[in-house]
């Protein structure tokens, strides 16, 4: 750590050991400290403590934001080669906002490496999610600028796992049932096919299962409390096998 540098302003030895902590978590070491350093330095603290050549994260959650929005969109079109633009960027925004990130920041406990002035502190700002998501934006610029997309883009892609992988976010975004209906007409010439293939249960709490037929090759059926719930979970089987094909 170089001498009267930003990191060496501002460090202790319980400042040390959150960094050292929260390079941990990531899987990654800073080569640069001051990147690391500013990145968790919010502006109430250098208005507080204003010293020569010192800076707060407004520009690196700049930056952040733009590295950030493309690793996603990356990550997004690869995993999802069948989906349009406008899904596309509906998953995207959803998972970039606030809140999803302020509950990455929350368990990398970005919160408690932050330097806040004291009335921020005092203000409960070590917990409030527009701080904690800013400072993971600029958090993700510190690592881009200190080794790049590719490095960068790794430590998203594993920050990012569960939000990827989350079906309930894939389900907000996505019309199965109207997705699958304009691929069938646009590669098949046809419909899909619902059939009602049983009810079970008593009036008030029925359940139904519904196959769903494209052309010879793809049946898929889905369960629910409704027969419009079990062909969305029908449509959404098939919409799903189809692109893994694809995919794969």
């Amino acid at each position: 750590m170089k001498a009267g540098s930003q990191a060496g302003l501002f460090m202790n030895k319980n400042r040390l050991k959150r960094l050292t902590d929260l390079q941990e978590k990531l899987h990654y070491v800073f080569r640069d400290m001051d990147l690391l350093s500013t990145a968790l330095t919010h502006r109430s603290y250098t208005h507080e403590n204003p010293q020569p050549g010192t800076d707060d994260n407004e520009r690196l959650e700049f930056l952040g934001d733009a590295v950030l929005g493309l690793c996603v969109s990356d990550l997004l079109m690869k995993k999802h080669p069948g989906f349009d633009e406008g899904t596309l960027s509906k998953m995207r925004s959803l998972m970039v906002n606030e809140k999803p990130l302020a509950q990455l920041a929350g368990k990398l406990a970005l919160g408690d490496c932050l330097l806040l002035g004291r009335g921020e502190e005092l203000s409960g700002g070590r917990s409030k999610e527009s701080l904690l998501a800013n400072a993971l934006e600029a958090l993700i610029a510190a690592i881009y600028l200190d080794s790049g997309f590719s490095r960068t883009k790794t430590i998203i892609k594993r920050l990012m796992k569960p939000l990827l992988d989350d079906e309930t976010l894939n389900a907000q975004c996505i019309d199965y049932k109207t997705a699958l209906q304009e691929f069938c007409q646009k590669k098949y010439k046809s419909a899909p096919l619902y059939t009602l293939l049983d009810s079970s249960g008593p009036d008030h709490d029925k359940t139904f299962e519904i196959e769903v037929a494209i052309g010879s090759d793809i049946r898929q059926t889905g369960r629910g409390k409704s027969k419009k719930d079990a062909q969305k979970q029908a449509a959404q089987k098939a919409w799903e096998s189809i692109h893994h094909a694809k995919s794969s």
